[in-house]
């Protein structure tokens, strides 16, 4: 991650930026679904761990990032956890479970034995690394660490079959047709990705943002947002990082087909606001052997 004091402010000035995950740390308890999961998000978690637990006793699970709602599931007792997040802030500030269960680790440097693990999950986290080197590396990670009854559970971030256009979205901020930030952030993200090899640069989406409305304070209430909430999007300024929104399809080639590995278990699609692109799929490693139907 590049330091923060080397990147120029986008607003033309030489002030240090902020570090992104520092700030995420900071106001990880502003922060809503669809960006955190939902009510509905962990109920479906909860129906696959439960229903794990029925037929495969007590797992071994890797968590990729610190998402506290996963690791308080219901888990059988005895499951092993390990969470692995490359911002030593965020695990400090969010992760609820024991220190040695959370490493400070790159996923793409991972170093776990083979067939360790037995369930992966990652939430929202796969835009945060480049499509498609990047994300084809991390699936030939997972290939190798999880058993053969291992499933990878992964919430995405889909962009829409029809882009918007930054207008429509800065449009509907202005009017107050966006509930919460956390949907701001992906739809304009998501309206400025050329492509997916491409992404879209972080600091664009908070750039675009002061350009219709420099006094944040005075937009969280026009449109009716507390000003906690609606300074989250400062984290955003001057990043360098980007967000690689992949569609379902590129997902389910990158885990089935190139490098390959896996078959497609279940999906599911969310019914809350902007549900539709951020669903949740469930890919189970082939088997060495016959499969079985069962997570």
């Amino acid at each position: 991650m590049k330091n923060a004091s080397s990147v120029k402010s986008i607003t033309g000035n030489n002030r240090e930026m902020p570090d992104r995950w520092q700030e995420n740390a900071r106001q990880w308890k502003h922060l809503v679904s669809p960006l955190q999961p939902s009510a509905q998000d962990i109920g479906f978690y909860s129906d696959l761990v439960q229903e794990w637990g029925r037929h495969h006793g007590s797992p071994r699970v890797l968590l990729l990032g610190v998402t506290p709602e996963i690791y308080h599931l219901p888990w059988p007792e005895g499951t092993s956890f390990l969470a692995v997040d490359k911002s030593q802030a965020m695990i400090d500030a969010v992760w609820p479970g024991p220190k040695e269960a959370a490493q400070c680790v790159d996923w793409l440097s991972l170093k776990l034995p083979d067939n360790s693990r037995d369930i992966v999950f990652c939430d929202g986290g796969l835009p945060l690394i480049a499509y498609p080197h990047q994300q084809q590396q991390l699936v030939r990670i997972l290939r190798n660490v999880l058993s053969d009854q291992g499933v990878c559970i992964l919430r995405l971030y889909v962009p829409p079959p029809q882009q918007e256009s930054p207008e429509a979205v800065l449009k509907d901020l202005i009017k107050g047709r966006i509930p919460n930030l956390s949907i701001l952030k992906l739809r304009l993200g998501m309206s400025l990705m050329k492509s997916t090899a491409e992404g879209v640069a972080v600091g664009m989406i908070w750039q675009l943002i002061h350009e219709v409305a420099p006094d944040l304070e005075r937009l969280a209430s026009r449109i009716g947002w507390s000003v906690e909430h609606m300074l989250v999007i400062n984290a955003f300024r001057g990043s360098a990082d980007r967000f690689y929104f992949v569609t379902v399809n590129q997902v389910t080639d990158l885990f089935c087909d190139n490098p390959g590995g896996f078959e497609v278990h279940r999906q599911r699609v969310p019914s809350y606001d902007l549900g539709e692109r951020c669903p949740t799929i469930v890919l189970k490693r082939l088997l060495s052997a016959s499969s079985s139907e069962n997570l």
